[in-house]
């Protein structure tokens, strides 16, 4: 779980740095990690510096340094640290590897542990596969894109040549990791397998899926190799799950992030991947990867953690929200029932609506209406930890939304 507070150097004191730290990372509290860890880590024992920089460099890409600190903390502080934290560092380093696209490596590296065989048969299979390659012109590519408009919001496609042919992909930042394509679209095209069982979880269940790679896609002037797919089944998706629309494909956060950015101005329809990217502003919004993307918007004066998942059309408050946020909803209505909809079929609960939600990305306020928020934590695991997901209809408040993947934040305007 994933929460930042707005806790800064001054505070330190009731607590030593050490002490902070330890709790920081006992918390997975990425953004105050990584704003103050710098400045600490001369006053911190060796190991606890290194737990901190692997965690934080971890989950804001930065996977080599990421790296160099869990090979150092393993190498030199093992028995400082104890065999379990150590196993969960491995199992750190483990998937850097994996989310870095180093695959051999990966499947050394589980070869030589306790891990399960399926996980070692999945990194020799993707280690066999042609790496994922961009090639750019050296200018700006804009591309235009579309919204497809349901109940409640809409979804951003954008236009992606796939076999010779345009298609429509939706920009899901809180999709999987790889490119996703239905069972029969699928069928129209000559991927190649890599790996026939992978587990995937989706809103309302879990399963397994194919995965396969096709020799390029491309978008504008950009051409993406060796790209991979999980193919999912087409019953998977229920018939009234988009509001009507036939999802075909989704743009996996792989592909995003060798993008590197995206800006996408709303005043003109359009998407552009800027040749240099900019670097981090002051107002920007921090991001971070824990195997889905989180966003740290700032509601009520404190910095909370949600999902950022542009593939949801609305912005959903949960549980956790609702305990500790419940002096600044307005609800309105009787408590219904809604439900979660996505890869795996539909899950049912519970919601109030909310008559605004005031929430702020950098210097710039942001009014939402009528949102759901859930009314007491309920089946879905994640909502009980959980403030909830930033939707497409935040970004559609602003005029210009600028998501860098390398730096990791957000920019509105």
């Amino acid at each position: 779980m994933l929460f930042a507070t707005c806790v800064t150097i001054n505070t330190l004191t009731a607590q030593s740095a050490a002490e902070r730290v330890a709790e920081a990372i006992n918390r997975s509290d990425i953004v105050w990690l990584e704003s103050n860890h710098q400045q600490l880590k001369d006053s911190l024992p060796a190991h606890l510096s290194l737990m901190a920089e692997a965690l934080y460099c971890s989950q804001l890409n930065r996977y080599n340094q990421s790296n160099r600190a869990i090979e150092n903390l393993l190498n030199n502080h093992a028995q400082t640290i104890g065999e379990q934290v150590a196993g969960g560092f491995y199992a750190l380093l483990i998937d850097n590897l994996n989310r870095a696209g180093n695959f051999t490596e990966a499947a050394r590296l589980v070869a030589g542990s306790s891990m399960n065989r399926e996980a070692h048969r999945f990194f020799t299979a993707m280690s066999r596969k042609k790496p994922m390659q961009v090639r750019r012109p050296k200018r700006d590519v804009t591309v235009p894109f579309s919204l497809s408009k349901l109940s409640n919001g809409s979804h951003i496609h954008i236009p992606v040549e796939i076999d010779g042919k345009m298609a429509s992909f939706i920009f899901d930042t809180g999709a999987a990791k790889y490119n996703v394509v239905t069972e029969s679209c699928a069928a129209r095209h000559k991927f190649t397998p890599l790996y026939d069982s992978l587990p995937t979880m989706g809103v309302g269940g879990e399963g397994y899926s194919r995965v396969v790679t096709i020799p390029k896609i491309k978008i504008g002037k950009i051409t993406i190799k060796h790209p991979t797919f999980i193919v999912v089944p087409d019953e998977s998706i229920p018939a009234d799950s988009l509001g009507g629309f036939k999802l075909e494909y989704v743009l996996g956060t792989d592909c995003m992030e060798a993008l590197g950015e995206v800006v996408f101005d709303m005043d003109k329809d359009s998407m552009t991947v800027p040749s240099i990217t900019t670097p981090k502003g002051e107002n920007t919004t921090p991001l971070t990867h824990s195997n889905n993307y989180y966003i740290y918007p700032t509601v009520n004066g404190r910095q909370i953690s949600m999902q950022f998942d542009t593939g949801a059309v609305a912005t959903h408050l949960y549980g956790r929200f609702m305990r500790e946020f419940r002096e600044v909803l307005t609800l309105i209505g009787e408590p219904n029932s809604t439900r979660a909809r996505g890869f795996g079929g539909t899950t049912y609960y519970t919601v109030q609506c909310a008559q605004k939600i005031d929430i702020t990305m950098g210097n710039k306020s942001i009014t939402l209406n009528n949102i759901d928020v859930s009314t007491a934590d309920h089946d879905l695991p994640i909502q009980k930890e959980e403030y909830g997901s930033l939707g497409t209809d935040a970004l559609l408040k602003c005029k210009r939304v600028r998501i860098n993947f390398k730096q990791m934040f957000v920019d509105v305007q």
